[in-house]
């Protein structure tokens, strides 16, 4: 799917030690960031998300425990499943997103592009699928 991919981050350290992964923008971070948020202790048998933006893109690391993110964009839906902090999922606008199965240790890092708009959120799933209609 080309409006969301999953990627690695690079991480630097050792066993011994332990790891650092860095997040800069034009490095691995496609985006300014503007706003950063975290959820976690979601029960597995809850989804979050559900939703699309016009105009914020997104990366999402699973910093610790599991959860798996469908995308959606009006044709193409694909499953991801983050578990692992040296690995991230980009999202672009107009793509339906909902997390589930997270596991109960489960933290779910999200980079943002702008800053919350309650504007810029899609919610209504007939209204999104009208709006990527047209894309």
């Amino acid at each position: 799917m080309k409006y969301s991919y999953k990627f690695k981050l690079s991480n630097k350290g050792n066993v011994e030690t332990g790891f650092l992964v860095p997040l800069e923008f034009n490095t691995n971070i496609p985006f300014k960031i503007k706003r950063i948020f975290y959820n976690y202790y979601v029960p597995i048998e809850s989804n979050r998300g559900a939703h699309a933006y016009y105009n914020t893109k997104q990366v999402l690391i699973c910093i610790c425990g599991s959860l798996k993110v469908k995308c959606f964009d009006g044709e193409n839906e694909a499953v991801y499943e983050l578990n692992k902090p040296d690995e991230a999922l980009y999202i672009e606008p107009s793509v339906w997103r909902t997390t589930f199965e997270h596991s109960p240790d489960a933290v779910l890092l999200v980079l943002s592009s702008l800053e919350y708009n309650e504007e810029d959120y899609i919610r209504d799933y007939d209204k999104f699928m009208e709006v990527v209609s047209c894309i």
